[in-house]
């Protein structure tokens, strides 16, 4: 898997997409039966494909990642091929801001991925588009 395997909750709620998945891929309800009754491996590996087709599609759609702590917050905007942090934190009784930007490391996907595994949360950025 490139992302993480959805929760059972996470599929539940994705029941319908999960049933489209299954549809353009040539499984019927019956094969699905089937399949998690005699070939449980196989089923856990179809699951895990559609959670990297849920995940890699919100990473895509991802243009603001938060991530606040109790001294300091990160605010990052994710374009195509650079990333944009504004980082905020105290400094004796001022407020003081930080601006740099970069080219991803690797795959942005996957980048974002690590970075939301890290504590991150997809926003809509509107912190980000405040501080100027």
């Amino acid at each position: 898997m490139k992302y993480e395997r959805l929760s059972k909750n996470e599929l539940e709620e994705l029941e319908k997409e999960f049933v489209d998945f299954l549809v353009v891929n040539g499984i019927t309800a019956q094969d699905w039966v089937a399949i998690k009754e005699n070939e449980p491996l196989n089923a856990d590996e179809i699951i895990n494909q559609f959670s990297d087709v849920v995940w890699e599609s919100i990473l895509r759609s991802t243009k603001y990642l938060n991530k606040v702590e109790a001294d300091k917050a990160y605010y990052f905007k994710c374009d195509a091929d650079k990333i944009h942090l504004k980082r905020v934190y105290q400094d004796q009784d001022k407020a003081v801001q930080e601006i740099a930007t970069k080219a991803y490391n690797g795959v942005r996907e996957q980048e974002l991925f690590q970075m939301i595994v890290s504590g991150c949360m997809i926003s809509e950025g509107e912190e980000y588009e405040a501080l100027g």
